[in-house]
C-alpha cells in the first residue's frame, strides 16, 4: 500500500483500495522509514479522506517523524543559502543538484527527506572553491575514494564538491557528459536567494544516471525514484524528451531507462504520456526485478547486510551483491555494466595493493 499513499501524495489517486489495518499502518510507517520516505508517504496520509487515516498511535508517531524532518530541510536549506550567496559573489559557476532543488518540485517541499548537499564546480575551479570556502567558513575538506568530490561538514550538515557528476566508465562518453556540463545552467530561488541549479532536462538525466549507478552496486531506495518521478511530472512542459533520447542513445541505455521508467509508471502512478517513451511490457520484466532489490535493500543498499558496515565480510558480501546486480541488470545496459564492472576490479586490486 506504500505505492498508493505515495500516489496520493503526487496527486496521481484521491484515496487508498481499501481500508488498512492498524498492524498494515504500522508495516507502512516502518517501510516508509526503511526507503527514506516517511514524509512523502505522510503528504499522502494527510490528503485521504479522514475515514481512512491510520490509527492515532501510527499517526502521532508518523507526525513527531515527520515534524523533524521539516526541522532538518530548514537547517539544510539555511546553509544552502549561504553556500549559493558566497558563490554569487564571487562569480563562481556552480550548481547544486539533487537534494533540495529536487525537493521544490514535491507538492510540500519541506516532506522530503533532507541529506547532503551535492554541488557542481569546473575542475579549473575547484582548488579556488575549496579554499574560499575554507577561509570563509573556517572549515576541513576530506578527499573521498573515488577521487571526483571533496566533502566537508558545516553547521552540522554534510557537503559534497563534485567536478565530475557521473562517472560513464568510457572516455568518449565521459566527454560528451562533460559537453553537455558546460550548457548554460539554471535558477532557482529559495527564499530570496538565487541558487544556480542544473536545467530540468539535463537534471532529469543526471538523477536517472545517479540512480541506475547506485543500484547496480548496493541498490537505491524509493526516495531516488520519487525524486525523478517529481522532476518529470512537475517540469514536463520544461524537458527536451528527444535530447534526453538522443543522449541515452549516446550512453547505450536506453534499455536501463525505460526499465526504470515502466517502474514510475506501474508503481508510482507517473502518468505514461509524461514520460520519455511509450513503454512496452518488455520493460516491465526488468521492472520487476528493480522493485525487488529496491525494497528488499532499501535506501542506498543499507538494509538486510549480514556483514556489517565495514571489514572484510563488508567488503566480501558487498562484492557479492554488486556481482549479482551486475547479472540481473546487465542485457539493461552492456557497454555501461561491463565498463563499471571493470572499473570496480581495477579499484579493488589499487586498493590492495597500496
Amino acid at each position: 500500500m506504500i505505492f498508493e499513499l505515495i500516489q496520493v501524495a503526487f496527486g496521481y489517486r484521491q484515496q487508498l483500495s481499501r481500508q488498512l489495518s492498524s498492524k498494515e499502518w504500522r508495516d507502512v510507517y516502518e517501510q516508509a522509514g526503511k526507503q527514506t520516505v516517511v514524509g512523502i508517504v505522510f503528504d499522502g496520509v494527510q490528503k485521504l479522506p479522514k475515514e481512512q487515516w491510520p490509527p492515532q498511535s501510527v499517526l502521532l508517531e508518523w507526525i513527531g517523524q515527520t515534524e523533524q524532518i521539516r526541522q532538518q530541510n530548514r537547517k539544510v536549506n539555511a546553509v544552502l543559502k549561504e553556500l549559493a550567496t558566497l558563490f554569487n559573489a564571487n562569480n563562481i559557476r556552480y550548481a547544486v543538484v539533487k537534494g533540495q532543488i529536487v525537493g521544490n518540485y514535491y507538492s510540500e517541499s519541506e516532506l522530503r527527506q533532507a541529506g547532503d548537499i551535492d554541488y557542481y564546480v569546473e575542475e579549473t575551479d575547484f582548488e579556488r572553491v575549496r579554499q574560499l570556502i575554507e577561509s570563509t567558513w573556517d572549515v576541513s575538506f576530506e578527499e573521498t575514494e573515488g577521487h571526483h568530490h571533496i566533502e566537508f561538514e558545516y553547521k552540522g550538515v554534510l557537503f559534497e564538491q563534485h567536478h565530475t557528476l557521473i562517472k560513464l566508465y568510457d572516455k568518449e562518453k565521459n566527454e560528451y557528459w562533460r559537453g553537455l556540463m558546460k550548457e548554460p545552467f539554471d535558477s532557482m530561488e529559495m527564499e530570496g536567494v538565487t541558487v544556480s541549479v542544473l536545467p530540468p532536462t539535463l537534471h532529469s538525466l543526471y538523477i536517472f544516471l545517479h540512480l541506475y549507478h547506485h543500484l547496480l552496486e548496493l541498490g537505491v531506495g524509493l526516495r531516488q525514484f520519487c525524486d525523478w518521478a517529481a522532476i518529470l511530472y512537475t517540469c514536463n512542459r520544461n524537458i527536451d524528451h528527444a535530447a534526453i533520447r538522443n543522449h541515452l542513445e549516446v550512453f547505450g541505455m536506453v534499455k536501463a531507462y525505460r526499465a526504470c521508467g515502466r517502474l514510475l509508471t506501474d508503481y508510482l502512478g507517473l502518468p505514461k504520456d509524461e514520460f520519455t517513451y511509450r513503454l512496452n511490457n518488455g520493460d516491465r520484466q526488468y521492472a520487476k526485478r528493480m522493485l525487488d532489490v529496491v525494497m528488499y535493500r532499501g535506501n542506498m543498499g543499507r538494509y538486510n547486510l549480514k556483514g556489517g558496515c565495514q571489514g572484510l565480510w563488508h567488503n566480501l558480501e558487498a562484492t557479492g551483491i554488486k556481482m549479482i546486480h551486475f547479472l540481473k541488470f546487465m542485457p539493461l545496459a552492456p557497454a555501461f555494466s561491463w565498463n563499471w564492472l571493470l572499473a570496480e576490479l581495477k579499484r579493488k586490486i589499487s586498493k590492495k595493493m597500496r
